[in-house]
């Protein structure tokens, strides 16, 4: 699961929605890695199933449980916390805390990916883009 944010840690997070305990859905925006894929785009959902914990906490402020804040301040991630569980993402403006049971993949036209798909993609990005400051 940790491995997916460490994917797309480089987006930004454009809504939240959803309700707790249950199902969160997660838009991120990240337009070079979702150029990857076949039709138009600029990113991806991310759908936490059996979901029993999700906030974000600006630096030094309380934690936030309700989501329109958290959207409103268009977080970027910085680092992830692979050191415990639940999984904790850290951006430029707070850490967001979130402890589900599953995540499944959408692109922003809908159409389901596997991680192996977004692990491809990301890989052959990156290769792409290595290849590329070379010739530079």
């Amino acid at each position: 699961m940790k491995d997916i944010w460490e994917i797309l840690q480089n987006g930004q997070v454009d809504s939240v929605k959803g309700k707790l305990p249950g199902t969160i859905s997660v838009e991120i925006s990240l337009s070079y890695l979702r150029q990857q894929f076949p039709s138009d785009g600029s990113g991806f959902r991310v759908d936490l199933s059996h979901c029993s914990a999700f906030e974000y906490r600006e630096n030094e402020d309380s934690p936030r449980k309700d989501f329109f804040p958290i959207t409103a301040s268009s977080p970027e991630s910085v680092l992830l916390d692979y050191a415990q569980e639940p999984v904790t993402v850290n951006f430029i403006t707070g850490k967001l805390t979130a402890c589900y049971a599953q995540a499944h993949i959408f692109l922003d036209s809908g159409a389901l990916i596997s991680f192996s798909e977004l692990s491809a993609a990301n890989q052959a990005y990156w290769n792409e883009w290595k290849s590329r400051t070379r010739q530079d």
